[in-house]
């Protein structure tokens, strides 16, 4: 009897892959996007260890949503200030390099982190620092993985490849909350850092393996002066950039503030601690797994992106409005699964916009306008943590949510060029 009965032949152990979602999906069968994929995933899952982790460290240490807002604000405003050189260094470049020399930076500034608090070096002031060298590193890491993922599967197949790539950066966000709520619970704040930084070594093995450029990778290359000058032309010139980038911003300060109100809202109004946060951004987690795998089988089939996101933005505030109204934790998670749902529909659909706005060699500076916009998120979580003690987290999220409603409602009418797109 052959060895070989009952293992199916090669060619159809492939067709079988091909149908199963994810696997089969066009831009995972090109070896360069797997490896950018798990390196996603593994720096998200980082990313979203380190949302924990500051967001209760600075509760437990002030007690206020205020300070927390601060904090956020601060792990974000990096995004506004190296917007415009994130995405010209990111056409400047070889955006493997920089992946790479990236990832590294953010390794040693874990295990900074992770020693000084190990040595009971605990304090505000540390926290707040580490949050701005942290923030100042991711608003790097951004515009340089959308722009390769671009360059990988091109233009045709970008709403599929971003939304493929966004379900990699859910899993692990999911697999960070959850580890690094635990890790925090039962074992400390540097043991949980330092398992981040394990994650962010998995992501730079992944990352030294990228070996092409890219079949859409831009042909020329300018020097960084004239690149940031073309930048800003293409700013001023192009409307639909612009636009993009305005409306863009203003779901970033009123939709993605919402982690201010996280640590509070799981402390006060439902009694848990490090592993109920955790839980949280769990929840947050799976609502993007699930909208991140919807886009990537049918990003292709989306003919009105514009429509689309405004529909989505709608969708948003209204989430955010049952988030206000949670009496229970169960519902909480729940509602909580649709804000993050949303949140990465969001995210999606404005990186696919914005690259597909300009022409082929200025990606990386498209993806530095998106960069900018989300760079608004200081203000954002400045303005939840401050609602948040004059109203209540309650009445901050279901603020926001109202203005996010609002938002949907005046980019309709206002913008009919959005609905177009």
């Amino acid at each position: 009897m052959s060895q070989h009965i009952g293992v199916p032949p090669p060619n159809r152990l492939v067709d079988r892959l091909g149908r199963v979602p994810v696997i089969g999906n066009p831009a995972f069968r090109i070896a360069d996007y797997r490896r950018l994929w798990g390196g996603a995933a593994l720096n998200h899952l980082g990313m979203s260890g380190e949302m924990v982790i500051l967001g209760l460290l600075v509760f437990r240490l002030t007690d206020s949503s205020a300070w927390v807002g601060l904090s956020l604000a601060l792990y974000f405003l990096p995004l506004l200030v190296f917007g415009l050189l994130s995405g010209a260094i990111a056409d400047w470049m070889d955006r493997r390099t920089l992946l790479r020399r990236v990832e590294l930076a953010i390794i040693a500034n874990l295990l900074i982190f992770a020693s000084l608090l190990a040595v009971g070096l605990e304090s505000l002031w540390l926290v707040l620092v580490f949050t701005l060298l942290s923030g100042s590193l991711r608003a790097m890491h951004q515009p340089l993985r959308a722009s390769y993922a671009y360059d990988i599967v091109g233009g045709a197949r970008v709403v599929a490849g971003l939304g493929l790539l966004s379900l990699g950066g859910r899993c692990g966000q999911l697999a960070g909350a959850l580890l690094s709520g635990w890790v925090m619970e039962h074992a400390g704040s540097p043991a949980a850092i330092l398992v981040l930084a394990f994650a962010h070594s998995l992501a730079y093995s992944q990352f030294r393996r990228l070996q092409s450029r890219g079949q859409a990778a831009p042909t020329r290359r300018e020097p960084l002066l004239p690149t940031l000058r073309g930048y800003v032309s293409e700013l001023r010139g192009n409307r639909t950039l612009m636009m993009l980038v305005l409306v863009t911003a203003a779901v970033e300060v009123f939709g993605f503030s919402f982690s201010t109100a996280l640590p509070e809202l799981v402390t006060e109004r439902f009694d848990w601690g490090a592993q109920g946060l955790g839980l949280m951004h769990a929840a947050r987690a799976v609502g993007g797994i699930t909208t991140s795998l919807t886009l990537s089988a049918l990003g292709g089939h989306i003919s009105r992106r514009g429509l689309t996101y405004l529909g989505v933005i709608f969708a948003f505030g209204a989430a955010l409005l049952l988030l206000a109204a949670a009496g229970q934790f169960i519902l909480a998670l729940a509602a909580m699964f649709l804000v993050a749902a949303m949140a990465a529909a969001s995210d999606v659909l404005t990186q696919s916009m914005v690259q597909l706005s300009v022409e082929n060699h200025l990606r990386g500076r498209a993806m530095g306008a998106w960069t900018l916009a989300i760079g608004s998120a200081p203000l954002g979580h400045l303005e939840m943590g401050a609602l948040a003690v004059a109203l209540g987290v309650d009445g901050a999220l279901a603020a926001n949510g109202a203005a996010l409603v609002a938002v949907g409602l005046v980019t309709a009418l206002a913008v009919p060029r959005l609905r177009r797109l």
